[in-house]
């Protein structure tokens, strides 16, 4: 049976030496060099009256028989020496009729000071026990006992599975590595190893990552609760927030915006930066190698490990203080929805908006509250930091001058093929008649976000060639590009909607079977049959169903339509313009 069991258990498990009694756990080698002495002293005295209860004489009368000769000063050398050693303890009738039946029960092991009682044998199910606790599922220890029983284990009550269970060693109790996974376990329970930032200039790395404010705000279109995206980079020596960013969610813009605040308001380029494998900071516009954000300004970068929330520390423990000290108090703590808030407390608030009992913050004033909250950040004394605050170092930052034109700072590029005097981005037409020398060559053509009226536009080794003004657009688009992605974003929640909404449909009227299917396809094929055109012309329609004509008379003279302008070709204008 055991052999059996055995094979349940994970080999990490079997491996265990310290596992408590009922798998072969030895109390004397567990004892410290202390403990066994003294038990070695008791059993000097209690090993003959042991003898004395063997030969038949009654426990209670062996213990009173050692008493007496001690008060008497006839007991043996041995036994005289042991009691002196132990002092006091020893004398009494009750404490040598204790020691007497443990010496009997388990030896000098039942000797052992504090020995909490004695060591029985196994029971049968206990590595079962910790095959069954150790399941992913979590199960608790009525759960484990109860499935013993079912497993024909009778003696698996839950008093004695709860005893043994809360006995093991923690890598097999409740945070081992089996029951809250190998993954978690490795962050929160092994060692790790801590980074020292000291021997790093200040602005040399930046940390930088986004997150989802845990606060509910009025949508600027909506109203309704909306939790913007805040996208920070921190310096890792200085702890300093060099930019931050607000956007609806993390993408390559809102990164792309937070460097660049970073960069232009402290004039400064840092040589790293600590991030992790985001699409957000993977977007072509940043880490392209050839016009890519990254390549432009010579920076390197870091990815964190997947997974890995200590790869990102000092970031990740910023954006922990904010929810602390500032999220959980703005607007007197009435719009916080962190993960610790009582769920009554969110359902509450999402049942006083929708009653209109509720105003929710705007996005403007969560945006003051929160450079004061950065302001006070920056002036905090931090014990990471040897008391020091991030205003403290932050002067010591030796600037590495961005040069580059701010205007140019906060705009990604592309590299188009120029054709016809124009370059093609985003279904966007731009015009200048210096790119005719360019024709069919690559550019770097540097874009707005905001705006797309124009394009800079450079050769591949940076140099300035014109700016290009847009002609004309594909399609009814809007203005702004990130107009454009929040519109690009509507329509596919409604795809989705869509989507969702023909599935709910699907399922009020059953699955459709393979057979309706065929029939399906059949009638199909006798409805194109029906509609094709026969082999002679089709007979005119009736009169009554021809639409009312307009009289001849009142037909559209020449002078009623606008001469189409005449374009040169050459310069794509119109000479009359």
């Amino acid at each position: 049976m055991m052999g059996a069991l055995r094979k349940l258990i994970p080999r990490d498990v079997l491996q265990m030496k310290d596992v408590p009694a009922a798998l072969g756990a030895d109390s004397w080698a567990g004892a410290t060099a202390r403990q066994r002495a003294v038990a070695e002293l008791r059993a000097e005295i209690v090993r003959p009256l042991a003898e004395l209860v063997d030969q038949g004489a009654s426990i209670t009368s062996a213990a009173r028989m050692l008493v007496a000769r001690a008060a008497a000063g006839a007991l043996d050398p041995s036994s005289a020496h042991a009691l002196q050693q132990l002092g006091a303890d020893g004398k009494s009738v009750p404490t040598l009729k204790r020691w007497i039946s443990a010496y009997r029960r388990e030896g000098r092991a039942g000797l052992i000071p504090r020995h909490t009682g004695r060591v029985r044998g196994d029971y049968g199910w206990e590595l079962r026990a910790i095959a069954l606790y150790n399941i992913p599922g979590k199960p608790g220890f009525a759960d484990v006992a109860f499935n013993l029983r079912k497993e024909g284990f009778e003696s698996a009550t839950e008093s004695r599975v709860k005893r043994y269970l809360k006995a093991l060693p923690a890598t097999l109790g409740d945070k081992s590595p089996y029951r809250i996974g190998p993954h978690l376990h490795r962050l929160t329970r092994r060692k790790f190893q801590k980074r020292s930032v000291d021997d790093l200039f200040v602005g040399e790395i930046y940390a930088g990552d986004g997150h989802t404010i845990d606060c509910y705000l009025a949508d600027p279109k909506t109203g309704n609760p909306y939790r913007p995206e805040l996208v920070c980079y921190i310096d890792i020596r200085s702890r300093y927030i060099a930019g931050w960013y607000f956007s609806e969610a993390e993408s390559g813009t809102s990164t792309l915006m937070a460097l660049s605040a970073a960069m232009l308001n402290h004039d400064h380029v840092p040589a790293w930066l600590y991030i992790d494998r985001g699409a957000g900071y993977r977007a072509k516009m940043l880490s392209d190698e050839s016009v890519g954000w990254y390549q432009k300004f010579s920076i390197e970068t870091i990815n964190a490990l997947p997974g890995n929330p200590h790869g990102k520390g000092w970031i990740e423990r910023f954006f922990r203080t904010v929810r602390d000290k500032h999220d959980k108090f703005f607007y007197g703590g009435q719009v916080y929805c962190g993960d610790d808030m009582a769920e009554e407390v969110n359902r509450r608030l999402s049942d006083q908006l929708k009653a209109g009992k509720r105003r929710l913050p705007t996005v403007g004033e969560y945006l003051d509250s929160f450079r004061k909250f950065i302001d006070a950040y920056h002036g905090e004394p931090m014990d990471v930091m040897n008391g020091q605050a991030p205003n403290d170092l932050w002067p010591q930052l030796a600037r590495v001058p961005v040069v580059t034109p701010a205007e140019a700072v906060m705009r990604p590029s592309k590299t188009p093929t120029v054709s016809r005097q124009m370059v093609v981005m985003d279904k966007r037409f731009y015009y200048h008649e210096a790119l005719a020398l360019y024709d069919g060559q690559k550019v770097e053509a540097e874009y707005d976000l905001n705006d797309d009226i124009y394009v800079t536009v450079r050769d591949l080794k940076g140099r300035f060639i014109a700016v290009a003004e847009l002609a004309y657009t594909m399609g009814v688009l809007p203005h702004s590009r990130r107009e454009e992605g929040l519109d690009r974003r509507l329509k596919g929640q409604e795809k989705r909607l869509e989507r969702k909404l023909e599935e709910v449909r699907a399922r009020r009227h059953g699955p459709i079977t393979a057979d309706e299917q065929l029939r399906g396809i059949a009638q199909l094929q006798e409805d194109a049959e029906a509609a094709a055109p026969a082999s002679d012309p089709p007979a005119l329609p009736d009169a009554a169903w021809i639409p009312a004509l307009r009289p001849v008379s009142a037909a559209p003279s020449v002078a009623d339509y606008e001469p189409e302008p005449k374009i040169d070709i050459t310069t794509w204008k119109d000479p009359d313009s």
